[in-house]
């Protein structure tokens, strides 16, 4: 009877991902920006925070126990917000538009902020 119910069901992984640390490219740093991926289990949102590469990432959109997030993280650029002669803001700077970006990866994933607590990590 069991194997009945089961018969057509996805079974999904429960392992842990295995976490990375980007390596930002020239090509990165040519466009200012990387992409940076990351999960938690959809049941602790208090837990830990994983970063975890695209094929990662791709894997688990599906998975229902756990939930995902990718922000883009600026690697270049004045560091603060610059501006022009009228007063209209011409680049928000690394800093604001890095800290921007936490702040929309904490819709998903809360906490997100305790992971990424260097808004300059990988910056020149």
């Amino acid at each position: 009877m069991y194997k009945d119910l089961i018969k057509n069901k996805q079974i999904y992984s429960l392992d842990i991902p295995r976490t990375i640390v980007p390596i930002p490219t020239d090509d990165n740093y040519s466009n200012g920006i990387i992409e940076r991926y990351f999960t938690q289990k959809v049941n602790d949102t208090n837990g830990f925070v994983y970063e975890i590469n695209l094929d990662t990432y791709n894997e688990l959109k599906l998975n229902p126990y756990w939930i995902i997030q990718n922000i883009k993280w600026r690697l270049s650029g004045p560091l603060d917000s610059v501006y022009d002669s009228s007063g209209k803001i011409i680049d928000k700077g690394v800093r604001n538009s890095n800290t921007a970006s936490i702040a929309d990866g904490q819709k998903v994933i809360k906490n997100l902020n305790l992971y990424l607590i260097n808004i300059l990590q990988f910056y020149k």
